[in-house]
């Protein structure tokens, strides 16, 4: 029986021994999983970060080819002004004064969808000069000192920065 006991003692110290093996092994794959984990959540993380700044270079090339091209597009309201502007007559026929009625509404169906996309007018004549909104091409004598008189082209803001001054006559008095 003693031997029995001997060898039953043996087994418990041997299994005891493979129990402390196995709690080894499990705590090393625990470190391991735990350090998998920590360096995927930092990728993911990395990866989210890297998506969003695509994300955002992609929106300001957009908006810079949006800008660009609704430049173009002011010198097409600029020849419908100028056109709308020709046939501003006395003694227009019925037939001219539709032409001009069609191009005053392609003009403003025009100018509404570039508004759509954030182009607005910059107000000019009866204002205030200001260098930011404003180029001044011509002084003319009156009361009124840094006055705006006229309007010679007009300027555009879009999204709230000016993509082209309003070109005017701007009022000093010479006192």
């Amino acid at each position: 029986m003693e031997e029995q006991n001997k060898i039953n003692n043996e087994e418990k110290i041997k299994e005891e021994e493979k129990i402390k093996e196995l709690e080894k092994k499990l705590e090393e794959a625990e470190k391991l999983k735990n350090d998998y984990l920590e360096g995927w959540q930092r990728e993911r993380a990395e990866f989210l970060n890297f998506q969003k700044e695509i994300k955002k270079r992609n929106e300001e090339i957009i908006k810079k080819a949006n800008e660009d091209i609704i430049k173009d597009l002011l010198t097409v309201l600029d020849s419908f002004d100028i056109s709308i502007n020709s046939l501003n007559v006395e003694g227009l026929t019925p037939t001219e004064k539709n032409i001009r009625r069609g191009i005053e509404l392609i003009r403003e169906q025009m100018l509404n969808v570039l508004e759509q996309k954030g182009l607005k007018e910059i107000k000019s004549v009866g204002e205030k000069f200001n260098p930011i909104y404003h180029e001044a091409l011509e002084i003319i004598k009156g009361e009124e000192d840094d006055k705006i008189a006229e309007e010679i082209i007009k300027g555009y803001e879009l999204n709230g920065k000016v993509i082209r001054p309003a070109k005017v006559k701007v009022i000093k008095n010479n006192k």
